[in-house]
């Protein structure tokens, strides 16, 4: 088993090395704890761990697909476009415009870097689209997204037929609220070669969706082959989200993505006043993430899946995907790390995409050094003066005899400003027991 260490069980820790190399990382995340709390969000004391891999486990036995290594869930069907953002090679999104004819206070786009510009700027996404498929050679997938991209619908048309142009293969869409589709539009947007359209329904405070959208959305069935709905869940509004489901499906639409209901760094006081707060512990890993979609509120993932199980089991026929934070985010530790030449005492984890090391610290060292000797292993890094150890991870089951703690590092390959190089940086360090390790568990 791996274990996280946190500022809850750290002190738990008998391996007074492996507690003084994690006690830096224990800081970093307080710090992060800190820093949202500065935005004005409060930070819920509740672990929903436990309740989230049980209900991931009685979708897998009902049927559901369980992706991503838990951080993603398929019934029926998913948009290959959403396969393809698994690892993001050869996979894009483009913003054409951070304007929008809305102000939702849950809106992620106002995390940009350079919100206030976007917001009055359309951008050259056609040389973005070449840039990337110069790099790439082969595009699975590309979108238009904002903003509302809708606000241009002459650039998305320019956009569509430039890859169409270069490819007809690769799996085009479109992200939209809906509100200024018309059906002119839509057959203009299909002959561009448009393959997806994915709507962000907007629920109002009594978690309805008006009828003007849902319209929309079947006047597009007619026209774009996957139409889609792609919508946060938000919080306490189950009973709501599974009505519209049921009313959804029976639509025609290809499917819908549940996503988790995420705090963006701003309106710190509307979530407030509705009782929400970020889950304890906001990333598995703490890492420099691009991703600009906040950090997630606690209980959302329970309450996805929990749609996620009823829809299971009131014999939905649309696809459904519950899509969480932590599976938008793989596709970046992927794109740094898997193509880097390792050592030999790196391992590269399917599960996450990080890098990782196992580390021994004190007395347990030299048994370690002295395992791997005996096994003719010789490829570690001995720090005699420290007493520590580092070694692949999979050798961590010779030692499945001593009752010792070991480190599991996480590791990323980031781009070092000051030395205009890549480096290889260490992120976390957890804790493993050899006598329960599998490698399988990272």
């Amino acid at each position: 088993m791996v274990y996280t260490i946190t500022k809850d069980n750290i002190d738990d820790l008998k391996n007074n090395g492996l507690k003084a190399d994690a006690k830096r990382y224990i800081e970093q995340y307080e710090n992060f704890l800190e820093y949202i709390k500065e935005s004005g969000a409060g930070i819920s004391s509740k672990d929903y761990s436990k309740k989230e891999q049980e209900l991931l486990k009685k979708l897998e036995e009902k049927g559901a697909k369980i992706c991503n290594s838990g951080k993603s869930v398929v019934i029926n069907a998913v948009s290959p476009s959403c396969e393809h953002c698994h690892t993001g090679i050869g996979s894009a999104t483009y913003i054409l415009t951070l304007k929008c004819n809305r102000d939702c206070f849950f809106c992620t786009n106002k995390n940009q870097a350079d919100y206030a510009a976007g917001v009055n700027k359309v951008y050259d996404i056609i040389s973005e689209f070449k840039t990337h498929l110069g790099y790439y050679k082969k595009m699975k997938s590309v979108g238009i997204t904002g903003g509302e991209p809708l606000l241009y619908p002459e650039k998305c048309i320019q956009f569509l037929k430039e890859v169409k142009k270069s490819d007809k293969t690769i799996q085009t869409r479109i992200y939209t609220n809906g509100d200024l589709v018309t059906e002119e539009m839509l057959k203009s947007l299909k002959d561009a070669g448009l393959d997806e359209i994915r709507f962000g329904l907007k629920p109002d405070e009594n978690g309805k969706v008006d009828q003007k959208s849902l319209d929309n959305l079947s006047l597009s069935v007619k026209y774009i082959k996957r139409t889609m709905v792609e919508m946060p869940l938000t919080l306490g509004k189950v009973k709501e989200m599974e009505e519209l489901i049921m009313a959804l499906d029976k639509t025609g639409i290809f499917g819908i993505n549940i996503l988790e209901f995420l705090y963006p760094y701003v309106h710190p006081d509307e979530y407030k006043s509705k009782g929400y707060e970020v889950t304890k512990r906001p990333y598995k890993i703490l890492y420099p993430y691009t991703y600009a979609g906040g950090v997630p509120i606690a209980g959302s993932s329970i309450e996805c899946l929990e749609v996620m199980l009823y829809s299971l089991e009131n014999n939905v026929k649309m696809g459904m995907h519950y899509c969480s934070l932590e599976n938008k985010l793989t596709s970046q530790l992927y794109q740094s790390n898997h193509h880097i030449k390792m050592s030999e005492i790196e391992y590269f984890s399917e599960k996450d995409f990080f890098l990782k090391t196992a580390k021994g610290y004190g007395d347990d060292a030299a048994k370690i050094k002295e395992v791997l000797d005996v096994n003719k292993i010789d490829h570690y890094m001995y720090d005699t003066s420290n007493k520590v150890i580092e070694f692949s991870p999979t050798y961590i089951t010779l030692l499945k005899d001593y009752d010792m703690e070991l480190g599991l590092t996480y590791l990323a390959v980031d781009f070092d400003e000051e030395y205009g190089r890549k480096v290889l940086r260490e992120y976390q360090i957890n804790r493993v027991e050899p006598k329960t390790f599998e490698l399988s568990d990272i």
